[in-house]
């Protein structure tokens, strides 16, 4: 008898185990183009990072931690942004996109994070400028000095 509870208690542990821990969700977000400022809530504490990236260019806000059980989400937006998506990254973290109109650029050291508390964000963006928004390159002639 003693040898069936200990290995139920093991079956059970195990399977406990397996259970992923809830992750937070994203509960809503907006983008106002005219404060040039990203609104987000979660139901759970987050730490958001954010990148540049090019070709095209856009900048990248990670929620890590967040979950978006749903498709993709693709909104067109006007003026100096192209669009904003919103989707799952990875299995431990939301994405959220602003895409940039091509030929602009801004500089990602001006944006801004600021948390009303940990589950209540905006993104303060700087207004995007015309600017080179590709990477330097060499051309398939160049030579590297040895």
């Amino acid at each position: 008898m003693v040898k069936f509870q200990f290995v139920l208690v093991s079956v059970f542990s195990f399977c406990l185990a397996a259970i992923p821990a809830d992750a937070g969700q994203l509960a809503s977000w907006k983008f106002d183009a005219s404060r040039n400022r990203l609104d987000f809530k979660t139901d759970a504490g987050v730490q958001p990072k954010s990148v540049m990236l090019f070709n095209p260019t856009r900048l990248v806000v990670d929620l890590p931690g967040i979950s978006f059980p749903k498709p993709t989400v693709t909104q067109r937006l006007s003026g100096n942004f192209r669009s904003l998506r919103v989707g799952q990254f990875d299995s431990n973290t939301t994405r959220i996109v602003l895409e940039l109109q091509p030929g602009y650029t801004l500089n990602p050291k001006r944006v801004q994070f600021t948390g009303e508390n940990p589950i209540d964000w905006y993104v303060t963006i700087p207004v995007p400028e015309r600017g080179s928004t590709t990477l330097p390159t060499l051309s398939p002639r160049s030579s590297l000095p040895r």
